[in-house]
């Protein structure tokens, strides 16, 4: 079994944003006259629902009034602001990790492709900052300001598939949300998460980042989507289209 294309997220997979999402996260919430304030703990709870670029989305209710969704949507682009300021004032460094998973995948001729919901021109600073004029030769797709949300036949990863004319079963999905988590998996893609621990230590960081060698020991071992198996290569993996590095 190939790996024809990985889908790689930005927020803790080729960079680690955690300490700008969380400062842009409390910038947003003082802004808004709020007193509520974030630790990482915090942070980690909501990006495990939410994701980061949707995080301050776990600051509020489930079912919100209509009256406040204006302000609530004000405070999340005041998060985006605060957020993409930090990162173009302080550009974050691609992990070398994630550096070195592209440049084996790219060797064995793996496409690498980039889905995110950060917004576009964030996305766009980040990996520009990282990667100069190479973008357009390392990365086949890039996405920024993704719907995760959209029906799993029009979403994100389907039309990157379609474009690139690759079958969900031969295509990967490696991010630390749970939105791109979710909607990778339902438009049939092995999904790999690594998301931050949401309580507690720091257990899974990105300088743990799995490698193109055992993702192709995944990919290729002896289980099927149709009756999911523990595969014997991830002792933590969940199911046989999740893994915890």
């Amino acid at each position: 079994m190939s790996i024809d294309v990985i889908f790689l997220g930005l927020d803790g997979v080729l960079f680690d944003t955690e300490t700008p999402h969380l400062a842009a996260c409390n910038a947003a919430f003082a802004t808004a006259g709020l007193s509520l304030r974030w630790d990482a703990r915090a942070l980690r709870h909501a990006v495990a629902t939410h994701g980061y670029a949707r995080a301050i989305e776990g600051a509020l209710p489930p079912s919100l009034p209509a009256r406040d969704r204006k302000r609530a949507a004000e405070m999340a682009q005041d998060k985006h602001r605060e957020f993409h300021h930090a990162i173009v004032t302080a550009p974050p460094k691609a992990l070398p990790a994630a550096l070195a998973l592209i440049d084996d995948a790219i060797a064995d001729g793996c496409k690498i492709c980039i889905l995110t919901d950060l917004p576009a021109a964030t996305a766009s600073a980040l990996l520009s900052n990282a990667f100069g004029t190479d973008v357009n030769s390392l990365f086949t797709v890039v996405t920024g300001g993704a719907n995760f949300d959209g029906p799993t036949g029009t979403g994100p990863y389907a039309r990157a598939l379609h474009a690139i004319g690759v079958q969900a079963s031969d295509a990967i999905a490696i991010d630390a949300g749970a939105p791109a988590l979710r909607a990778a998996e339902s438009a049939g893609l092995w999904t790999v998460s690594i998301a931050p621990a949401r309580h507690g230590a720091d257990v899974v960081r990105p300088r743990q980042f799995i490698t193109y060698d055992a993702l192709r020991e995944l990919h290729g071992g002896p289980y099927s989507h149709q009756a999911p198996q523990v595969p014997p290569v991830a002792k933590q993996a969940a199911a046989p289209r999740q893994l915890a590095a």
